[in-house]
């Protein structure tokens, strides 16, 4: 066992002696270069590093959450109306779910499996009095309590 960690020690130390001598190797080049090659590489840098913070800042990381949800609201023309459909991505089986809409109207379902979405059309919640909402209620505040823990989100736009 020790000559293959001697091995492997020896392995390292030979790559990380030609990564010094490549990156030694490109400073002195890039030394001896002309004017016109250097702003072309600064150029060529910026331009690299323009595109990853682009990358990193403007694009979405998708939504994190405690119960790894992710949700959608939809409309279908010909049966059932809008319903919000739920995505579970987490490792884990959601159970005891209750999806409320704007503090007023719940849903409740059994179990979510994990990578497996479901459908939550409006016309199924229920307040307390067991009124459905109207099929234009505005969505301010969706919640989605189940065994992993609680997802909320709120629609209402800033003013």
């Amino acid at each position: 066992m020790g000559q293959f960690f001697g091995w492997l020690w020896g392995l390292i130390q030979d790559g990380w002696d030609v990564l010094r001598d490549f990156v030694r190797g490109v400073a002195d080049d890039f030394r001896d270069s002309t004017r016109f090659v250097k702003y072309k590489m600064f150029a060529i840098g910026g331009y690299i590093a323009i595109g990853l913070a682009t990358v990193v800042v403007f694009l979405p990381p998708g939504e994190l959450n405690e119960i790894d949800a992710e949700v959608w609201l939809r409309k279908t023309e010909i049966v059932g109306g809008r319903y919000l459909k739920v995505a579970n991505h987490s490792s884990d089986t959601w159970k005891k779910i209750v999806v409320g809409i704007n503090g007023t109207y719940t849903l409740r379902s059994k179990r979510l499996r994990p990578g497996k979405k479901k459908a939550f059309f409006f016309n199924r919640f229920q307040d307390k009095q067991g009124r459905v909402p109207l099929e234009n209620i505005q969505l301010d505040v969706l919640r989605i309590e189940c065994s992993q823990g609680v997802f909320e989100r709120i629609y209402k736009k800033k003013r």
